[in-house]
């Protein structure tokens, strides 16, 4: 099968966060509706101080040994949470200062050893309700103190990682005018210059290229070569909803079907499956695309699967089609 991805997504230029951000406060009066409902999102908590979050005492709950006997012990601080690992003899300690992710499903703390960045070994789950190994790191046993303190992270990716998670992040990353979550002016520009002029602020985006970038800007587009089946190819992809819709046939033949379609980008995912099967149906209804099982409704379970790419993590499979064996 031959994929189209419409290519010149890739070269939309969605341009860097606001680095003089206002905040999302400042379009609360003419936008209050959206202000409400966006700042209870997960997009509002995909980054937050870690003293903020139930994550220390999450974490500090339940004592966490590693197979190889490296213990870790965690201690909350004003400037964050520190955390020593040891082993025997050695000792190793680093500052968690960040939570990344809402904790609708895990939430990973990011801190500092001296100047160097880290993502910690150890993420929180909601699944388990607990302490697991964060996706990505090694799964062999760690066999020094610092190695279980987790991976340090050069500063181009972590600022690629603040810069989707927060607001007005700087190469660097330059945290000083960082608004932590993703909220209006991650999307939409500068509030300070819309608020001196009603035209200053960038529009939000129209066609289905723009929209799909925008969102995929943080959520993913497929890599340089296309795939017809990228769950199969890499099934951590899974993770990345722009990934397989480009490879949906819904897509690649409607000029309207992008992420807004379904998604309130202001508000958290409805877990309502009725409300995505009406939205099918809008487009697939009986008198033009009968569904050959003869079904009514249901149209997730067999065309939008949820998959479990990672231990105690599950997403929507946005690669639209009829599952055959896989």
């Amino acid at each position: 099968m031959t994929v189209r991805y419409p290519w010149a997504l890739v070269c939309l230029s969605i341009g860097a966060p606001a680095a003089d951000v206002a905040g999302p406060a400042a379009c609360q009066p003419c936008h209050p509706t959206q202000y409400v409902t966006q700042t209870r999102s997960h997009h509002a908590l995909a980054l937050r101080r870690i003293i903020d979050t139930p994550v220390p005492e999450l974490l500090a709950a339940q004592p966490l040994r590693e197979r190889s006997g490296v213990d870790f012990r965690y201690e909350l601080t004003r400037q964050g949470l520190n955390v020593t690992t040891t082993l025997g003899p050695e000792t190793a300690t680093g500052l968690l200062i960040w939570a990344f992710g809402s904790g609708a499903q895990a939430s990973t703390p990011v801190g500092r050893i001296g100047n160097t960045w880290f993502e910690h070994r150890v993420s929180y789950y909601a699944e388990v309700k607990a302490g697991r190994l964060t996706m990505g790191h090694p799964a062999a046993a760690s066999t020094t103190a610092s190695a279980a303190l987790g991976l340090a992270q050069q500063p181009e990716v972590v600022t690629q990682c603040f810069q989707c998670h927060a607001t007005g992040v700087q190469p660097g990353p330059n945290l000083r005018d960082m608004v932590p979550g993703v909220t209006c002016e991650r999307c939409h520009g500068e509030a300070k210059a819309h608020l001196r002029s009603a035209n200053a602020i960038k529009p939000a985006p129209r066609t289905q290229a723009a929209i799909t970038a925008l969102c995929a800007s943080c959520h993913r587009l497929p890599g340089s070569l296309p795939d017809a089946t990228p769950e199969i190819t890499d099934p951590l992809s899974i993770r990345y909803a722009p990934v397989g819709l480009l490879a949906s046939a819904c897509y690649r033949g409607s000029s309207a079907l992008t992420c807004t379609n379904c998604h309130n980008p202001h508000g958290n995912a409805t877990r309502n499956p009725a409300f995505y099967e009406a939205k099918c149906r809008s487009c697939h209804s009986t008198g033009t695309k009968p569904c050959k099982a003869g079904n009514t409704g249901g149209c997730l379970d067999c065309h939008m699967q949820q998959r479990s790419p990672a231990p105690y993590l599950r997403f929507t499979d946005h690669r639209i089609r009829v599952y055959r064996s896989e």
